[in-house]
């Protein structure tokens, strides 16, 4: 059988590879433009004002929107370059796959450095958890920032940002929730207290949700406060979910980085199949 290279009539560019780069960047192209839309139309609508990285990188709809507009950014090169067979802009996105697959490779491998070997947290000065903190501070700033802080605290059964097991007490950082004797003598319902997401279910279920009013009393045993509302910082919870479940969090990694390998192969092996036609062609024409 001549090989594709001699045979005039047949293209060396393989359509199986051409049109899985075409749909599946196309199929990401057409979320991402929706998802990107309309978390922009939600921040245009609340009128959000972005002062400093904190309030960008704690609103879910900032995030949303960047990484949205990225990825309709990336995919477009990929599914316009795979469609028209456009050398340059399949360059482009093989280029911007393998650094984030890079970049991917650095936060995984920062990641098992917190978790699985904290003796290395002291030695490298990486406290993470503290850079969380200021959304405690600006929990009551914005309602999308608080209902994400509640959800996560609910999620996880955990209260602060903290990686210990009295991370209730980081909400002492909140001047609605501190002990303050300017509140406790104006009788401010939320003295002292902590929100209602770090409240314990109670046996039939249901969520008593002033459970955290004085929580943070000195007065307040320790004994009680484990019974009522959950004392274990997020971080911490997040720490024992990763180190509990190391096959899971193996299995996810693995089918993240895999399609972005395949991906990344397929449109490399794409630009040497357009380049060999294109040689195909220049050699008939020389003909």
């Amino acid at each position: 059988m001549p090989s594709p290279w001699h045979d005039p009539n047949r293209s060396p560019v393989n359509l199986v590879i051409k049109y899985v780069l075409f749909f599946f960047n196309f199929l990401i192209f057409l979320v991402c433009g929706a998802v990107t839309g309309l978390m922009a139309w939600i921040l245009v609508e609340k009128e959000k004002a972005v002062l400093n990285a904190y309030d960008f990188f704690l609103d879910p709809a900032c995030v949303l929107c960047l990484a949205g507009s990225v990825a309709f950014v990336v995919s477009f090169f990929g599914w316009y370059g795979s469609l028209r067979e456009y050398v340059f802009f399949l360059a482009i996105y093989r280029y911007i796959m393998m650094f984030l697959f890079f970049v991917e490779m650095v936060f995984i491998v920062l990641i098992f450095v917190i978790v699985y070997v904290p003796e290395s947290r002291n030695q490298l000065n990486i406290y993470p958890e503290d850079s969380l903190k200021e959304a405690i501070v600006k929990y009551r700033d914005d309602e999308d920032m608080q209902n994400l802080i509640d959800g996560i605290q609910e999620l996880l059964e955990c209260c602060g940002t903290s990686n210990d097991d009295i991370g209730y007490k980081d909400w002492a950082r909140n001047p609605y929730f501190n002990c303050s004797t300017e509140l406790e003598t104006s009788d401010f319902g939320e003295f002292c207290s902590v929100p209602f997401s770090c409240c314990k279910k109670e046996n039939n279920g249901l969520i008593n949700y002033l459970c955290g009013r004085g929580m943070q009393k000195s007065t307040t045993s320790e004994t009680l406060r484990s019974e009522t509302i959950y004392i274990q910082g997020c971080f911490k919870s997040i720490t024992s979910i990763l180190q509990n479940n190391v096959i899971v969090v193996g299995g996810v990694i693995i089918g993240i980085l895999i399609p972005q390998m395949l991906l990344t192969s397929f449109t490399g092996r794409l630009i040497e199949q357009i380049e060999m036609q294109m040689a195909k062609w220049n050699r008939q024409q020389m003909r």
